[in-house]
């Protein structure tokens, strides 16, 4: 009798369990993405802080005039961060217009002249002093320059506004302390490297409202190294399509792959060092926006926090069919213009209408500190760079616009990079890395 209650129970307790392994059965739902490692999102974290605009619009040149000497305070030099800053600090007030030159202003003690990477709309630059463009009116539409200097009349710092576009200068009152600025002017005059302005050389550049200024004297910049850390595309999916559930993975040959939801599409190419976003537009009648795309391209990039390293707004163009604007990376205050031959150091963004319609950009970051291979390089004076430059056959210095020294990077592996000094030109809207002849160094000429 007891044995039958155990049988009983026993198929009792095997009819209970098949119910419950049918149940688990029926409604067991593989977890895929766990299977393929394509349909795995990274946090929606960004790679970055946001930033300020005043954090990534800076002079490229800062140059003290004394009568008729001109020295450059270098970037990396503590006073060039102290003086910008405190020249944003500084209150402006509506001064007078000047119907003709010269800039910088003749007939002064000294002053201080900042040169701007691209010309910055009037609206954005007075945006930078926290200045209320209806309360103050202007007719330039640009500034490319400025020019501080101690009215002497006054005793009043004022500011000169330069525009390549427009004609009349500007002049504004300043609250910057004219005490200040005199012990700044005369200070620096002897303590930075002398440099003598293009337009005092060659002819063909007096004329010009370009500023181009040489150093004297040979320079010295460093030869640096940095461990490197990649970013994934991952991320870009995650914080560039609108439903990321909807976006399909691509390896395609190669090293190349994409991500794409079937209208938008993030190429991922040389061994995912760079990418490239696009966002077509299909409409012919996109309404213009209003906003400058300096304002569109820093809301979209800070949106996601894509400011790895220091990048700079370095060009920015607008046509009928789309604006463009570039911010550049820099190492150690200097520009990185070439990376392994190419320009492509830099976040590079397009609008057509409203919308960003391209975006390109690095996916690595530099580490923040460089590795302990430093190594000084010396490189030519301005006089034998001008030498050089007239030594190249159907050379034209009229369609030379600007001269620096940068960075170009190499990668020796995908880990590591070093970046070396040279002495570049922007020549009919193109870099152009220039080389001399240096013992153990490379042949002469323009790349």
């Amino acid at each position: 009798m007891n044995y039958e209650h155990i049988k009983t129970g026993l198929l009792i307790g095997l009819i209970g369990l098949s119910m419950v392994l049918t149940w688990k059965l029926w409604t067991f739902q593989p977890n895929f993405a766990l299977l393929d490692d394509t349909t795995r999102y990274v946090p929606n974290e960004a790679v970055s802080e946001e930033k300020r605009l005043t954090d990534l619009i800076l002079p490229e040149q800062m140059v003290i005039h004394y009568g008729d000497q001109h020295s450059m305070i270098p970037r990396e030099a503590a006073e060039f961060e102290e003086l910008y800053q405190s020249l944003l600090n500084a209150s402006l007030d509506e001064g007078e217009l000047m119907s003709a030159g010269p800039f910088p202003k003749e007939g002064t003690e000294g002053g201080i002249e900042f040169v701007f990477p691209a010309a910055l709309p009037i609206d954005i630059f007075l945006g930078l002093f926290q200045v209320d463009r209806e309360e103050m009116s202007s007719p330039i539409t640009a500034v490319n320059r400025l020019y501080v200097y101690i009215e002497e009349q006054s005793e009043q710092v004022r500011m000169q506004l330069l525009s390549s576009e427009d004609e009349p200068i500007v002049e504004l009152d300043t609250t910057l302390a004219p005490g200040e600025l005199e012990e700044k002017v005369v200070r620096g005059i002897e303590e930075y490297p002398a440099v003598t302005a293009l337009s005092e050389i060659d002819e063909a550049l007096q004329s010009t409202n370009k500023a181009i200024y040489i150093p004297n004297e040979p320079l010295t910049a460093e030869r640096l190294s940095f461990t490197v850390s990649p970013i994934p595309g991952e991320f870009f999916r995650q914080s560039l399509f609108t439903d990321p559930d909807s976006v399909k993975y691509y390896r395609q040959s190669g090293s190349e792959e994409s991500y794409t939801d079937g209208n938008r599409i993030i190429n991922i190419n040389n061994n995912g060092l760079f990418m490239e976003y696009n966002n077509p537009i299909f409409s012919d009648t996109q309404e213009r926006s209003s906003k400058h795309i300096i304002l569109s391209s820093y809301e979209f990039i800070n949106g996601h926090g894509g400011w790895s390293d220091q990048y700079l707004l370095s060009s920015w163009v607008s046509t009928e069919a789309r604006d463009e604007a570039e911010y550049r990376m820099h190492v150690n205050d200097l520009p990185v213009i070439s990376f392994q031959g190419l320009d492509q150091m830099k976040l590079s963004t397009t609008r057509s209408g409203n919308q960003i319609e391209s975006y390109s950009r690095p996916l690595f970051d530099l580490d923040a500190s460089p590795i302990d291979a430093r190594q000084q390089v010396e490189l030519p004076s301005g006089e034998r760079l001008v030498e050089r430059l007239r030594d190249q056959e159907f050379f034209d210095f009229e369609r030379l616009e600007k001269v620096t020294v940068g960075y170009e990077m190499i990668m020796p592996n995908p880990s590591f990079v070093t970046v070396n000094p040279y002495w570049f030109i922007l020549y009919d809207n193109h870099w152009q890395k220039i080389t001399f002849n240096e013992e153990g160094g490379e042949a002469d000429g323009l790349e």
